[in-house]
């Protein structure tokens, strides 16, 4: 598993497409907290961390396209024959390629939320406002390493990169575009959605009702997570079946 951990690390530090496009969603939340900020977009009573967080739903659509790909493009490359023959164990194929996607984007979501934080600090204008929990800008690592997981394993039950980026991007954006269609089920919905997930483990006190997962901000984090397991299972089931 660390040979095959390393190879897949290697193929994402070597392939110009993925490590470009690692280091753009890496920037896309602290260019978008940037723009929020420097214009005005955050409230007078809001903390400085949720102002860092405010490009988290950009991130996650970054590194959910980006994940995509990941193993989504061997097959559209004819790729994947390869990676086989140089790790042959499909259960060892597969948990090095989430494993190592995981790791890249956790680094990327630490950067980019330790730079989102800084920029706000930087760009900000004084007022009364608190610094908030920057601690808790720790969920915007855990929301982006659970949409990594997904795009990873949707991209192996695709095979196909861009329909892997549509499930993806719909997955992240429906829920909330189609609320008024989910009843009751919209707050648990909603709620365990991964930028919810995040505005409430940072504080979401402003989030409505309908919006706010009814067991608690942790057990969304926990619903979410395992969302993510079940797509995975699904991503090792449709990859130890197939051919190729």
């Amino acid at each position: 598993m660390t040979f095959a951990w390393r190879s897949e690390l290697l193929k994402i530090a070597t392939v110009r497409g993925q490590w470009v496009s690692a280091l753009l969603a890496t920037a896309a939340i602290p260019v978008i907290s940037f723009l929020v900020v420097s214009t005005g977009g955050l409230g007078s009573g809001e903390s400085s961390t949720r102002g860092a967080a405010t490009g988290t739903l950009a991130g996650l659509l970054a590194f959910g396209a980006w994940s995509a790909t990941i193993a989504a493009g061997e097959y559209a490359q004819g790729t994947m024959v390869t990676s086989l023959t140089t790790v042959p164990r499909r259960l060892t194929l597969y948990g090095a390629k989430l494993s190592a996607t995981a790791t890249v984007a956790g680094a990327g979501a630490l950067l980019s939320a330790i730079i989102a934080w800084l920029v706000v600090l930087g760009v900000r204008a004084p007022g009364p406002y608190g610094l908030g929990d920057p601690a808790s800008l720790a969920s915007v690592l855990l929301a982006i390493v659970t949409v990594a997981v997904i795009g990873v394993s949707v991209g192996l039950i695709t095979r196909s990169p861009s329909a892997a980026i549509a499930l993806v991007v719909v997955a992240l954006l429906l829920p909330k575009a189609a609320s008024g269609l989910l009843g009751g089920l919209q707050p648990w919905i909603i709620g365990a959605s991964p930028d919810t997930v995040v505005t409430e483990l940072i504080g979401g006190g402003h989030l409505a009702a309908d919006q706010t997962f009814p067991a608690g901000a942790l057990a969304a984090a926990l619903s979410m997570v395992g969302v993510a397991l079940v797509v995975a299972a699904g991503g090792a089931v449709a990859f130890l079946r197939r051919d190729g």
